[in-house]
């Protein structure tokens, strides 16, 4: 089995559903949608991690239009059947160091403070810190906890 990760220059539909499919099964109908996904291939950059030659995972981000040197993790999403393998992780990290050769200095990114997997990995593994709490940010009940990473 051969992992991969690459960045997703292109509209290429069979990937795009399969990757918003991806994002459904992370986020319901928070996720992207081909609508959605289809810009931030254009606009903002797409990290997709395969595994041979199936897309298990992506990670999107976008670059803060206020600072230039920030950019936003917009989500992350592993696959339902691939979770608990280390993709996420490699994903990130990945994404992460490509971010830096693009002159990006800090990421920021939002998540569920419920979902402690998460922080803990964004905050102990990655290092990201805590830098702000955001009651109802989507919407009421959908608290999110603010975290960055200075890379």
């Amino acid at each position: 089995m051969q992992v991969r990760i690459t960045v997703l220059k292109s509209n290429q539909i069979d990937i795009i559903n399969k990757l918003t499919k991806i994002e459904k099964e992370a986020f319901g109908e928070g996720g992207l949608n081909q609508w959605g996904l289809v810009p931030m291939i254009y606009h903002g950059l797409v990290y997709v991690i395969w595994l041979d030659k199936e897309p298990v995972g992506l990670a999107e981000y976008i670059r803060d239009m206020e600072d230039l040197e920030k950019g936003y993790l917009y989500g992350l999403a592993i696959s339902k059947r691939h979770q608990g393998k280390g993709f996420g992780s490699k994903l990130l990290d990945y994404s992460l160091r490509d971010l830096s050769k693009r002159e990006i200095k800090k990421v920021e990114l939002t998540v569920d403070p419920n979902n402690q997997n998460a922080v803990y990995i964004y905050q102990h593994k990655f290092g990201f810190n805590k830098i702000d709490y955001r009651k109802n940010e989507y919407g009421l009940g959908e608290d999110r906890l603010i975290m960055e990473l200075k890379l």
